[in-house]
């Protein structure tokens, strides 16, 4: 035990007297090495900073770690907030009765002949007052008749 004591005691003390001393490295292009290559250049790897300035940079990368942390934490929280809404919607609308979709006219429940639908269909504002049958057919025939004309003339041609 004391052999295992003592031969730990000095590869500690050959390693403290090494020193962390700064390697050559070198440029090559856009990529470093320790080893020379053709047009290399040497470039300065020591840390110019004095101890209180390295220390100061890694309170500040600390402080950025915590700070990146807590956000994602809140982030998470409501990514998990609106999924939890999403699954609980569906059900809270189960509770409702379906929406019914309504046709622009009633459906005819006695027995007599059902009207006859235009072959077209035509929007109209809200409020706006719908024309008649009479003028509906009235605006039919016109349309009738400038086709009728048109193709006459297509005709003549």
């Amino acid at each position: 035990m004391s052999r295992l004591i003592i031969a730990m005691l000095l590869i500690a003390s050959s390693a403290l007297s090494m020193g962390a001393g700064a390697q050559t490295v070198y440029r090559c292009g856009n990529s470093y090495s320790q080893s020379p290559c053709a047009g290399g250049v040497t470039v300065d790897a020591n840390d110019s900073r004095s101890r209180t300035q390295q220390a100061q940079a890694e309170a500040d990368t600390a402080r950025a770690r915590q700070s990146a942390n807590a956000l994602e934490k809140d982030r998470l929280k409501q990514e998990e907030a609106a999924a939890r809404a999403d699954r609980q919607a569906p059900q809270a609308d189960a509770g409702k009765a379906p929406a019914t979709v309504h046709a622009t006219k009633p459906a005819q429940t006695n027995k007599k002949k059902p009207a006859k639908q235009p072959p077209y269909f035509t929007a109209h504002a809200a409020g706006e007052k719908k024309d008649s049958k009479k003028a509906a057919k009235k605006k039919s025939a016109d349309v009738e008749k400038t086709d009728g004309a048109s193709n006459t003339q297509d005709a003549a041609r």
